[in-house]
């Protein structure tokens, strides 16, 4: 556990950081052109250190204090700070799954929190940048029909990996994954779920996981949804 004054842009923040692992002793972030295309394809804030090495991923409050002060308290402050519930811990232990699952993660410099009631982004989790990767859906656009088909094997495969480890990912598009010079898949946002232990309740959870709006149409869906249970069925060989 390690107390951290991380400068955001021009303010500074405190956070209580959790299995710190390689931190410097001086960490100081900022918003940049790569942190920008990160916040384009999803919800979070996202900041560099000043040597690119380390991404730090931060999470807003979900109610606004004077808007829904009772909500505020109640899940902001008490549930996701005091009893720990935030989103980077929830990150950091799914994280460690997917990785007990043997896919392929950046590697994590520790989850922080902030008790300050001022501070509305009170999740912090901080990774390790991988120059060497692109975001998984520019990826998918790029590739012809034949990547395509080679992307989503890759894809579904990994999928079924963490299935039979236990686990479904809880929002599955490509974006939540990056792709490595080289082709390998790197799991950058990790929420997953137990598997229900019945066989035809897991397929059935598997499947609902798959959706034309985020694989990028029907064809696409109904592809990666024979793939799956193709690798499904294996499992239980």
């Amino acid at each position: 556990m390690k107390l951290l004054d991380i400068p955001f842009d021009d303010r500074r923040r405190r956070y209580l950081v959790f299995h710190a692992d390689g931190l410097p002793a001086r960490l100081r972030l900022a918003s940049t052109s790569t942190t920008a295309a990160f916040e384009a394809v999803g919800s979070s804030r996202f900041y560099l250190s000043q040597d690119s090495q380390i991404l730090a991923k931060v999470v807003p409050d979900k109610f606004a204090k004077r808007q829904a002060p009772l909500s505020w308290l109640s899940r902001d402050y008490l549930e996701k700070r005091w009893l720990m519930q935030s989103d980077a811990r929830k990150e950091f232990l799914s994280l460690r799954i997917l990785q007990r699952a043997r896919l392929t993660t950046p590697r994590c410099h520790g989850w922080g929190l902030s008790l300050n009631p001022a501070n509305r982004y009170a999740s912090l989790l901080l990774m390790e940048h991988r120059h060497d990767a692109r975001p998984g859906g520019e990826v998918f656009d790029s590739l012809d029909e034949a990547g395509r088909e080679q992307f989503l094997e890759r894809f579904c495969q990994e999928v079924a990996m963490l299935a039979r480890a236990g686990y479904v990912h809880r929002d599955l598009h490509y974006n939540n994954l990056l792709v490595a010079d080289d082709g390998s898949l790197i799991w950058i946002d990790a929420h997953v779920r137990r598997l229900p232990r019945k066989k035809a309740d897991q397929w059935s959870v598997l499947k609902k996981s798959l959706t034309s709006r985020k694989l990028r149409g029907s064809r696409y869906l109904e592809a990666s949804r024979k793939i799956l249970y193709n690798a499904f069925e294996k499992m239980h060989d």
